[in-house]
């Protein structure tokens, strides 16, 4: 009796389906970019129309943590905000410095020392009055932030 070594006899060669893996792996990307969409609106209120400039600047990459504020065309604050009453600075800078110690805690949390790097991020509707901008700069100071940012429009929508 010969024994045969390779060629033509039965193999012993596993087939992998790669099929279910795909599968999976597309659904993984598509659930992260329906997830990132909706941290996006958070963050943006479509009921503000921002005002038009020549050139602008991205948000600064080297924050930590930011904080966005949207105000609409009458000057009142919209978005994640809605719930509460912020009517007066006051009441504006007591939100930010309770947000500002929340944002503090959680960093420290996660081991990090020093100054933590909030950056506010305010989005003004173009028909807002300056003074009522001003009211939420001047709050945001008033809370402790030292770093803030106005976001615009490059060119018309």
């Amino acid at each position: 009796m010969a024994a045969s070594l390779g060629g033509g006899g039965s193999s012993n060669e596993l087939d992998i389906n790669l099929t279910p893996l795909l599968d999976v792996v597309l659904q993984l990307i598509m659930f992260f970019m329906i997830t990132v969409n909706f941290v996006r609106v958070d963050q943006f209120d479509d009921r503000v129309a921002l005002p038009v400039a020549q050139s602008a600047v991205p948000l600064d990459a080297t924050a930590e943590e930011w904080i966005f504020l949207n105000l609409n065309s009458e000057g009142k604050l919209v978005g994640n905000l809605d719930t509460l009453t912020l009517d007066t600075p006051e009441k504006l800078k007591a939100h930010l410095m309770r947000e500002k110690e929340s944002l503090e805690n959680v960093a420290r949390a996660k081991g990090k020392a020093g100054d933590i790097k909030i950056v506010v991020v305010l989005r003004a509707d173009k028909n807002c009055r300056y003074s009522e901008v001003w009211q939420v700069v001047d709050s945001c100071q008033r809370a402790g932030f030292r770093r803030w940012q106005l976001r615009v429009m490059t060119k018309p929508a």
